[in-house]
């Protein structure tokens, strides 16, 4: 509503400008069409430049904040994306900020309130089939955490037109390595299988950040052979 309002008083104060001009400077119809195709013109063109440039910047602040998840800053970083997100007037800006502030809860351990970050974003981001995706595939370790293996499993499969469009890219490639050893191993109760898809998964995914999660895998794997 406030955002309509707005438009309605800028529309009443532009067609005034215009009208003054007319008035004012004694110009005629076709003048008048002419003022009012190049002012629209550029007031289009600027509004695009000034939104385009207003996100960059927007972007590159949020992306400075992430290096505050590697000094191990969750709260501060959670913080200050929170204050973004609150602040901007820019939907795009205010989604890339909760993504991120779900991303830091996870790096944070708080899968519960990752999770419902992530699930507060429903259907709105499937326009942007790259932000979906990584939405849905975070999602879906949030929820293997938190022991909500129907929900993972339903997840996974539904999503499966979302992840099989960027398995094998380099970005990604590791994180659904990942994401198909918790599948198999929860699905899958052979843990000699097991053991030997862990052990070639951590000879793919070399970066120190999956170790974690190779350990709590193993951790499973282990709970099966104790039972």
């Amino acid at each position: 509503m406030k955002r309509f309002l707005s438009i309605l008083v800028m529309g009443i104060v532009y067609a005034s400008i215009i009208l003054a001009c007319e008035i004012g400077l004694g110009l005629n119809g076709k003048q008048v069409f002419v003022i009012y195709i190049v002012s629209a013109v550029i007031i289009f063109v600027g509004a695009i430049l000034f939104n385009l440039i207003y996100n960059v910047v927007y972007i590159k602040k949020i992306q400075k904040l992430l290096s505050l998840l590697d000094e191990g800053k969750f709260d501060e970083c959670i913080d200050k994306l929170n204050a973004i997100e609150k602040t901007t007037k820019s939907k795009y800006i205010k989604n890339m900020a909760k993504l991120n502030m779900a991303f830091a809860f996870m790096k944070k351990k708080d899968y519960g309130e990752a999770k419902y970050i992530f699930e507060c974003f429903g259907s709105s981001l499937e326009k942007m089939p790259e932000v979906e995706m990584a939405r849905r595939l975070n999602l879906c370790f949030c929820c293997f955490y938190l022991k909500k293996y129907e929900k993972a499993q339903e997840l996974y499969t539904e999503s499966k037109p979302f992840f099989d469009k960027y398995r094998e890219t380099d970005d990604y490639y590791e994180y659904f390595i990942l994401l198909d050893m918790f599948m198999y191993v929860v699905f899958n109760k052979d843990s000699t299988e097991a053991r030997k898809r862990l052990h070639e998964a951590r000879l793919l995914c070399k970066d120190e950040e999956f170790e974690e999660d190779f350990e709590y895998l193993e951790s499973i794997i282990n709970g099966y052979e104790s039972v």
